[in-house]
């Protein structure tokens, strides 16, 4: 039996609403009034393989399924026993860890993307490998509808799809609460739709911040 079995999309869709309504009730406890108390923050690593120009990624049967296997073997040696790994598709994995350090959720990333910087399939098949993810809550103010959780995976994705294609075989990029968050306290209802349109300008004001990874060729 593998160490890390890996779900599938629709365990997401019974697993995702409980997980964020569960983060938000224990980042309320997650303060300095509570010391000792577990992080209530989890990150939504989304993994992406994007096909460099000329190039296309291949069906199941031609490949596709090969580099979906690559994906889940170097994700297991990137996180960590109680984290989850998730095939949404041979396209597109997702990771849901909990209990992360903000500060240091690229860690995981930035180790997932030297590996697959390395990889030989990856390379034969054309393919670039982006990760993008979330840590969350990312307001002080949790409210965002916990049934709406897909809007979380499709921030991650905006993550892992920003960037420049000459950012190499391997980038990421994560979405984090800035330092003055806790100032502002802007409602996840507000903040969210937020960042999808102008991350930056959050990132400026210092309501967010954004950690980038760029592994270069070889490393």
């Amino acid at each position: 039996m593998d160490a890390f079995p890996v779900a599938d999309e629709s365990f997401v869709h019974t697993f995702m609403p409980y997980e964020v309504l569960l983060a938000q009730r224990r980042a309320m406890v997650g303060s300095p009034a509570f010391p000792g108390a577990p992080s209530g923050f989890i990150g939504l690593y989304l993994i992406r393989l994007e096909p460099a120009p000329g190039h296309w990624f291949p069906a199941a049967l031609e490949g596709g399924a090969q580099i979906s296997e690559q994906v889940v073997s170097l994700l297991r040696t990137a996180i960590r026993e109680s984290d989850i790994p998730i095939r949404m598709s041979d396209q597109e994995h997702l990771a849901v860890l909990r209990d992360i350090d903000p500060q240091h959720a690229y860690v995981v990333a930035q180790r997932f993307l030297s590996a697959a910087g390395k990889s030989e399939l990856f390379r034969a098949a054309g393919l670039r490998t982006r990760v993008g993810y979330i840590v969350y809550p990312l307001s002080t103010q949790p409210n965002f509808p916990a049934t709406d959780w897909m809007t979380l995976i499709d921030l991650s994705r905006r993550m892992a799809l920003r960037g420049e294609p000459n950012d190499g075989p391997a980038a990421g990029h994560g979405l984090l609460r800035g330092a003055q968050m806790e100032a502002t306290g802007i409602p996840e209802t507000d903040l969210i739709p937020l960042a999808f349109q102008d991350p930056e300008s959050l990132v400026k004001a210092g309501i967010l911040q954004i950690q980038r990874i760029h592994v270069l060729p070889g490393l």
